[in-house]
């Protein structure tokens, strides 16, 4: 029984310590890397490029000729002259005499001059594939800031609960030392029940700063979209993040300079005016003639209802089989205006596209000052806490003296430890602003992750 018991303590341990083997805790890093595979805008942005790769396999085989097969069956009833038709260069012979003729063709046609309107199309699809793929590294660094901005608020909210956790603990010694010398007669009963009234409020701030945690670790589940909400958990020690608090800042224009060649939406309304500009001269294509290699193959069988047919099937196709090739020019004269207004719009679709180039760049260098000034006065707020915290300190400190020695109430000392968490609640503010202010600046200056 004694052996029963002590393996089913066995079995009980071995399956606790392999769900926590089991359960995984996500890093930074690993938020972002989940959140890049499984986030739906990235997914449909990888869409759009396999998109835009067969639009570009498509106009790089525009050059190739085309093959076509075309087959007829005619019926004619009681007409007075004979059937006509047949040979390579017919499709639909005319039926002229009562009777069946079945015909069949084989053409082609290649084009060997179109304005160069197939080149430059290859081109501008090129330049849409390459935009495209700008779009989806923007549409990553994006996704990455945001998840770098919640995972840093969860630290944060934890870092509240750590304090408002402490607090607790201070809370109730404080109790326990006021209930002693109520006993004892030293102090009035008044200063019990105010270390309890504010143990009470402690817990319940405890509580509020948890909840608060939770809520974050439950909205980055579902920025991530992950499955599994409830298990989701992360690396609650920013030292093990790689964020460096006194990573000296480097300046707005030097990010600028060094970043806006390489900064996904740039490239990408670069690539947008390049593709508009070849796309004109697909316009343009229009205004020039065309030249076109054709040539066909086929035959005809006739079959007459009343007079004898010369020959069988076979003997028939063979006979009336013709072959043709030849060159096609077409010289545009009058479009109604179409091409006209055609290249007229691609014209302003290059002017729109290049104030779209420069409000990107407007936005870019407007979001790393912001990045900037903001990462700066976070640096500065969390000294100026850090030297107010630790004042506040040292006031608790000798407030505890003092009480201890008769010559302050319980009054005196919470409020001296209500200053105490005030500034520690701030400083923990400051220090977890800091970190994603610093990592957002991070974002424009290390595009390779």
């Amino acid at each position: 029984m004694v052996h029963m018991r002590i393996s089913s303590v066995i079995v009980l341990l071995a399956t606790t310590l392999a769900m926590s083997a089991q359960e995984q805790r996500y890093s930074l890093n690993d938020c972002i890397d989940y959140a890049i595979s499984h986030n739906i805008d990235i997914q449909q942005r990888a869409v759009q490029i396999s998109q835009k790769e067969i639009a570009l396999n498509t106009s790089k085989h525009a050059w190739l000729p085309n093959l076509n097969l075309e087959a007829n069956q005619l019926f004619g009833f009681d007409n007075p002259a004979g059937a006509s038709g047949g040979g390579g260069g017919t499709s639909t012979p005319t039926m002229s005499q009562s009777g069946t003729a079945t015909t069949a063709v084989l053409r082609t046609t290649m084009p060997l001059f179109d304005g160069f309107k197939i080149q430059n199309q290859i081109k501008a699809d090129q330049f849409s594939l390459s935009s495209a793929s700008a779009n989806l590294e923007a549409a990553k660094k994006d996704i990455s800031i945001q998840v770098a901005t919640f995972y840093l608020q969860c630290l944060y909210y934890r870092g509240m609960a750590d304090v408002a956790r402490n607090q607790v603990e201070t809370s109730r010694e404080m109790v326990k030392r006021a209930t002693i010398r109520v006993e004892e007669g030293k102090r009035p009963r008044s200063e019990q029940a105010e270390a309890e009234a504010q143990l009470a409020a402690d817990e319940h701030a405890l509580v509020n700063n948890e909840g608060q945690y939770t809520l974050a670790l439950i909205t980055l589940a579902h920025l991530l979209n992950m499955p599994d909400v409830e298990g989701f958990r992360i690396i609650e020690d920013e030292q093990a993040l790689g964020l460096e608090t006194d990573t000296l800042l480097r300046m707005p224009q030097e990010i600028f300079e060094s970043t806006v060649s390489q900064w996904p939406a740039i490239m990408a309304a670069q690539a947008d005016i390049t593709q508009s500009e070849f796309l004109l001269k697909v316009k343009k294509a229009d205004y020039y003639p065309r030249l076109n290699l054709t040539g066909s193959i086929g035959t005809i069988y006739y079959n007459a209802f009343h007079q004898s047919n010369p020959g069988g099937f076979g003997h028939q196709l063979r006979t009336n089989r013709g072959e043709m090739i030849g060159l096609t020019l077409s010289y545009p004269i009058f479009s109604r205006f179409e091409t006209r207004n055609s290249v007229r719009q691609a014209s302003y679709d290059i002017i729109n596209k290049k104030l779209a180039l420069e409000n990107a760049k407007l936005k870019l260098r407007k979001d790393i000052q912001t990045a900037y000034y903001n990462a700066d006065i976070a640096r500065q707020k969390r000294i100026s806490s850090a030297k107010a915290c630790e004042s506040s300190r040292i006031s608790v400190e000798y407030e505890e003296v003092r009480y201890e020695e008769g010559r302050s109430n319980i009054f005196d000392l919470l409020q001296a430890r209500q200053k105490y968490l005030k500034a520690q609640q701030d400083a923990v503010q400051a220090k977890y602003e800091q970190l994603i202010r610093q990592r957002i600046l991070h974002f424009y200056y290390a595009l390779n992750r």
